[in-house]
């Protein structure tokens, strides 16, 4: 697995749990599973973890030759809803840069307004309408991300999942090739399950 170097800075607006295992799950390029990042995501909230994840996803992803979706001069990770993760990603992706772009945290209200955001944070909380949301959204270029128990079976990309008392996520391809989305190898390789593709071992 490629590593990549991450500015100081990055953590400077995080508290010093989340900083560590900020900087271990993004400087082991998502994998996340030495001790150090065992211990880090110990002391760490799920949404510390789930908020590095988030911003990193977008370093693993890129649009096909064959999309028509106009560049944005920002690349915009979007909450869909009132959830405590945007305010975590918010404090250190502010003077981020992702594809080039500045990474920008975009609060919206409803799906209709996520279609044109690179990735889209959809919560548990807002389970009452994610298999809707996830709807409106089928077939944009936009990345679907959430951690409902049935987000990738309602037609989510990537879905957080716990795999000993550690966050972990799992990929719908299914759904990401209704887009012009491509996740790179990288990124499949460390997921816990990926539909649609090859079964890794102990999957379920």
């Amino acid at each position: 697995m490629s590593r990549f170097r991450i500015p100081v800075h990055l953590f400077a607006a995080a508290n010093r749990t989340a900083a560590a295992v900020l900087r271990c799950v993004l400087v082991a390029g998502l994998v996340a599973v030495s001790l150090s990042c065992t211990f880090a995501q110990a002391k760490a909230s799920d949404y510390d973890v789930e908020a590095a994840y988030l911003f990193n996803f977008g370093k693993f992803m890129h649009l096909s030759m064959g999309s028509k979706a106009l560049r944005r001069p920002t690349f915009d990770i979007c909450i869909l809803g009132n959830d405590p993760i945007g305010q975590t990603i918010s404090g250190f992706a502010s003077k981020e840069k992702i594809d080039g772009r500045p990474a920008r945290i975009v609060r919206v209200r409803d799906a209709s307004q996520a279609g044109t955001c690179d990735i889209v944070f959809i919560g548990a909380k807002d389970n009452d309408t994610i298999r809707e949301d996830l709807a409106i959204l089928s077939g944009r270029d936009v990345l679907t991300v959430g951690d409902s128990p049935e987000f990738l079976k309602d037609g989510g990309m990537i879905q957080f999942v716990e795999r000993a008392q550690r966050v972990r996520f799992a990929v719908n391809l299914n759904a990401v090739r209704k887009t012009h989305l491509v996740l790179s190898s990288q990124l499949l390789r460390v997921a816990v399950y990926v539909k649609g593709g090859p079964k890794p071992e102990g999957a379920p």
